[in-house]
């Protein structure tokens, strides 16, 4: 019998505690765990300038690069044209040696004057009838001829004096006391520094545009060289009025114009050709998802904030920014957070997060 009661006892005491321990997780307060509300930034459409434009790459050049070629030959006795130069038109560069050519005028010179005494003598006799016409004839030929011999040999010495043809900076200077002069290498190359131009191949998509548009185009040349940049304005020279069938590509020309001091012929520079330009209603290509959608917010009914999934059509546009129909113009866009959030979603529209 005690045996029993013992075992009630047992039973009692666990059946008590059993209820005490569901009273306990019956009235304890329950935690629950909401999470948080995604932060976004937003922004609103504004009026920006958008250029559509294409950029290629391209090479300096002088618009004339004048070879400085002797008429004659022979050994440069002296040379003055250094790479760099600044020279003016008719400035002697190079003196080739006038010895050989010195005595060829003696030469023709004394036969010039023979065949003018040998001429005036018979010119006497013709006019008083003691020579024939034929005799006349042949001796005046002798004398033009001797007398053109003497010219040509005074420019052959006048061409040991090598000047410059035309105003500018010498590029190239490739000759040297010493050496021999000839007309099949010139001494040294010379261009006009500030006429510098951009031959650039662009796609053939672009032509229309281009082409189209070449009155208003605008180009900008840019030279870069690590963070420092150097760059002007250019003007269009023209446009291939034909496709490469090969390439699919054509031709574009265009002048350097503003300060051109710090480009150079055979520099590395970016050209860019604007055929578009115009104020517009935009907003920064940031905005934009992988897929090239946005999301807005939108308030809803009992005040909270959602994302909207959105759409646009594709408009103007460059690099940086693209333009949205007016009827966005007070739209509110998600620009930071559109990632991390889902249409429909209630999100948490703080400013700098």
């Amino acid at each position: 019998m005690k045996r029993v009661l013992k075992y009630l006892i047992a039973l009692v005491v666990i059946a008590l505690a059993f209820f005490a321990v569901a009273w306990f997780y019956s009235t304890r307060e329950v935690e629950t765990y909401t999470s948080p509300l995604t932060p976004v930034e937003v922004v609103k459409p504004e009026v920006r300038s958008i250029k559509e434009s294409y950029t290629v790459t391209g090479y300096i050049e002088a618009e004339a690069m004048v070879p400085v070629v002797p008429f004659v030959s022979g050994t440069i006795t002296e040379y003055y044209a250094e790479n760099d130069m600044s020279v003016k038109k008719d400035q002697v560069l190079a003196v080739i040696d006038t010895e050989p050519y010195e005595l060829q005028v003696k030469q023709a010179e004394a036969a010039y004057l023979a065949y003018e005494a040998t001429f005036e003598r018979v010119a006497a006799l013709y006019e008083k009838g003691a020579a024939t016409k034929q005799n006349y004839d042949e001796v005046k030929a002798q004398r033009d001829a001797g007398k053109a011999q003497y010219e040509l040999s005074q420019l052959q010495l006048s061409y040991c004096y090598v000047d410059s043809p035309v105003d500018g900076t010498i590029l190239l200077s490739n000759g040297a006391v010493g050496s021999i002069g000839t007309s099949d290498s010139p001494i040294a190359v010379i261009a006009n520094l500030d006429d510098l131009i951009v031959n650039v191949t662009v796609p053939e998509k672009y032509y229309h545009k281009i082409n189209s548009n070449k009155d208003s185009l605008k180009i900008n040349v840019v030279r870069k060289i690590g963070d420092e940049e150097d760059s002007t304005t250019a003007t269009l020279v023209s446009v291939s009025p034909y496709i490469d069938p090969k390439t699919k590509t054509f031709k574009v020309k265009v002048r350097l114009t503003g300060d051109v001091s710090l480009f150079r012929p055979g520099m590395m520079v970016n050209v860019e050709l604007i055929y578009n330009e115009e104020e517009v209603l935009s907003l920064p290509q940031s905005i934009k998802k992988l897929d090239g959608s946005v999301y807005i917010v939108k308030e809803d009914a009992d005040g909270n904030y959602r994302a909207g999934y959105l759409e646009l059509p594709t408009l103007l546009e460059d690099d940086y920014f693209f333009q949205v129909e007016d009827k966005y113009r007070d739209v509110e866009f998600i620009y930071r957070g559109q990632t991390m959030v889902l249409d429909g979603e209630i999100v948490n529209v703080i400013e700098g997060y």
